[in-house]
C-alpha cells in the first residue's frame, strides 16, 4: 500500500507562463496517476498584478485569475500544494524554481 502524502511548496518571485504550462505537462503526462489533488497560487511574469490560481484533480486543471489581484506592496510569493503518492519534495521544488523569470536570461 503507497502512502498518500501532501507537499506544500512555496516561493518568491514571477514564474514564466511558458516554462510553468510545459512543466504542468510533462507531470501530468508523467504522474497523473500518483497526483490525486493539485493546487496553487501563481504570479505571472507580464500578467501585471494580476494573481492566478489552479486546481485539479488527476489531469484535469482549472486555471485562472483569482477573484482579488495581488495587493499593492504584497509580496509575490507562489504557493502550491500536490497531494498524491511518491512525490519528491526536492524534485518538485528544483522543478518550479527553474519555472522563474530570470531578468538576465543569459547564463
Amino acid at each position: 500500500l503507497d502512502l498518500v502524502q501532501s507537499v506544500g511548496i512555496q516561493f518568491k518571485g514571477s514564474l514564466h507562463a511558458q516554462w510553468f504550462n510545459m512543466f504542468m505537462m510533462d507531470l501530468l503526462k508523467d504522474r497523473a496517476a500518483d497526483l490525486y489533488r493539485t493546487k496553487g497560487l501563481l504570479s505571472f511574469h507580464g500578467q501585471g498584478d494580476t494573481k492566478f490560481v489552479f486546481q485539479g484533480v488527476h489531469e484535469q486543471i482549472n486555471f485562472g485569475p483569482a477573484k482579488n489581484p495581488w495587493a499593492e506592496g504584497e509580496e509575490r510569493i507562489n504557493k502550491f500544494v500536490f497531494i498524491g503518492k511518491n512525490l519528491d519534495r526536492k524534485e518538485l521544488t528544483k522543478s518550479l524554481t527553474e519555472c522563474l523569470y530570470k531578468e538576465d536570461e543569459k547564463k
